[in-house]
């Protein structure tokens, strides 16, 4: 689903052809987290929290044992929780819409959106 503040569109950024994207929510579920990631808990807007690894609680199914860089005090969150992404970055695989053609690109969910269709530069 699109979001008024940014609406599906080209990703600009692709130079390897035309890369349609649609904006993330400003909420995400935890679960949802990778190493990398950076975002914000929605009550604590202002401090942002960089992810260094995310596991599956050892007791808890439904919790969360996220690292976090600069401290050494996990934190833990309910796979549902909802978190403010600040930056998502990720590497995905893309497929041509019109011949199959392939290609993995690197993108930053937050700034671009989620890649859902991709046409290569031979069209």
């Amino acid at each position: 689903m699109s979001t008024p503040h940014n609406p599906p569109g080209p990703n600009s950024r692709h130079s390897k052809g035309f890369l349609v994207t649609v904006a993330l929510p400003m909420t995400v579920l935890a679960s949802r987290l990778q190493r990398h990631d950076v975002f914000v808990l929605p009550e604590q807007g202002d401090q942002p929290l960089a992810v260094a690894d995310v596991t599956q609680h050892p007791h808890l199914e439904a919790r969360l044992v996220i690292e976090l860089k600069g401290t050494s005090i996990p934190i833990t969150l309910h796979v549902n929780e909802p978190v403010q992404p600040v930056s998502m970055p990720r590497r995905v695989d893309v497929k041509c819409q019109l011949c199959g053609n392939t290609t993995t690109t690197d993108i930053d969910l937050v700034a671009h959106g989620e890649p859902k269709t991709w046409v290569c530069n031979r069209h």
